[in-house]
């Protein structure tokens, strides 16, 4: 296919998903949409090469790193320190999740399938990068596999979330009403300034978007240096991830960096073809004999995750609503993490004020919950986990 219509395509399926997500408030993801979409394309007709010809996998391939180092950038340690209680609660249930659908999973359904599902499952589409890198070896039906739970799984998370997040709010509006909950007022903070800065902050006029992807790209080529050096036993993504955030708090990196150069969008449109590529080789008969598997791992994996979060957050005295809506996170993630509190705060809240100390009390640990267990323990995992192939 010619490349520019072979683009076309893919933009124009990515913009529909992008239309119904939003009128769906995100309980349809464009992940889904897309997905369905391209399937059906293939089944039909479409060029199973059209992301070869957009030149969008080569591209990828080459700045996925970059996407890794300004997802680096996104994580504030200040805020995981203040929020210390919810990302222990995710950390333990996000483990619980990868573990128990390898292990339990794993008696029950292939092997790989179990390998591949376990990560992905507590996070998105980074585990998905990194295990389908780690299995390509092991079958083309492993990796619509792992293409299948990464769509489906916003579809599931997404509405315990909400049911979850409600329930908490009612349980707060009850203390609100008693006089035990009242408003924070905003505390007023500078500028969030990296923690140990050693570089000189850029003028502004310097600080163009070519600086910062420049910045971006050296930090992803000393992550793939290190991995080199221990044989890829550490996997590059990971590290990318982990020097993101070290680069960030040094000052070398702005928070959101890709975002700020204006290349966000177009490099995870890029990176996301990897998940649609392998829809090419399916055929629907094969996906429906998916459907037991997948069914088993999103069942194992939401049972081990409701028992965890729930255990961990007794202890720390949060309500099972509170604690399990930030374990089923891991599903969704942002924009998800958003989005649930303000609807549900619009839906539970009778005044200005009560809308306002609803988000303030469910908000802010659902976005750490969501950057936790997509950003940083779901890729850690899947980097560990592909050294088990």
């Amino acid at each position: 296919m010619n490349g520019l219509y072979a683009l076309t395509i893919i933009m124009i399926v990515y913009a529909v998903g992008d239309i119904i997500a939003t009128k769906t408030k995100a309980i349809i993801s464009m992940l889904f949409v897309a997905s369905v979409v391209f399937a059906v394309g293939f089944w039909n007709g479409l060029p199973a090469t059209i992301f070869d010809d957009a030149s969008l996998k080569l591209f990828a391939s080459v700045t996925v790193g970059l996407l890794l180092v300004h997802m680096g950038t996104t994580i504030k340690m200040q805020d995981l320190l203040k929020e210390w209680k919810t990302v222990v609660i995710v950390l333990c249930s996000t483990v619980a999740i990868c573990l128990g659908v390898y292990f339990i999973g794993g008696l029950i359904i292939d092997q790989s399938m179990a390998l591949i599902g376990a990560p992905i499952l507590g996070g998105g589409v980074v585990a998905f990068l990194v295990m389908s890198e780690a299995l390509k070896n092991a079958g083309e039906n492993t990796i619509v596999f792992g293409s299948l739970i990464l769509v489906i799984q916003g579809v599931v998370g997404f509405p315990i979330a909400s049911i979850l997040c409600k329930k908490e709010a009612l349980r707060l509006k009850g203390q609100i009403a008693s006089g035990s909950l009242t408003l924070n007022k905003p505390l007023e903070t500078a500028e969030n300034k990296p923690a140990w800065r050693i570089f000189p902050q850029m003028p502004a006029d310097y600080n163009g978007d070519n600086f910062v992807i420049a910045k971006l790209a050296v930090v992803a080529c000393l992550a793939q240096w290190l991995s080199n050096l221990t044989d890829g036993s550490v996997n590059t993504l990971v590290i990318c991830l982990i020097l993101g955030v070290i680069a960030r708090e040094i000052g070398f990196l702005e928070e959101g960096s890709l975002t700020k150069a204006n290349g966000f969008t177009f490099v995870i449109g890029a990176v996301l073809v990897n998940v649609f590529a392998s829809l090419a080789n399916t055929t629907p008969s094969m996906v429906l004999s998916m459907i037991k598997p997948l069914l088993i791992v999103v069942v194992v994996g939401l049972t081990c995750c409701a028992l965890i979060s729930i255990l961990v957050g007794k202890i720390f005295k949060l309500s099972w609503y509170m604690a399990f809506a930030l374990g089923v996170t891991a599903l969704f993630g942002f924009p998800g993490t958003f989005i649930v509190p303000n609807e549900v705060a619009k839906a539970v809240g009778e005044t200005v004020e009560e809308k306002e100390i609803l988000l303030q009390n469910i908000m802010p640990k659902m976005i750490i919950a969501g950057m936790v267990s997509v950003s940083i323990v779901s890729v850690v995992f899947a980097g560990l986990m592909a050294s088990w192939v």
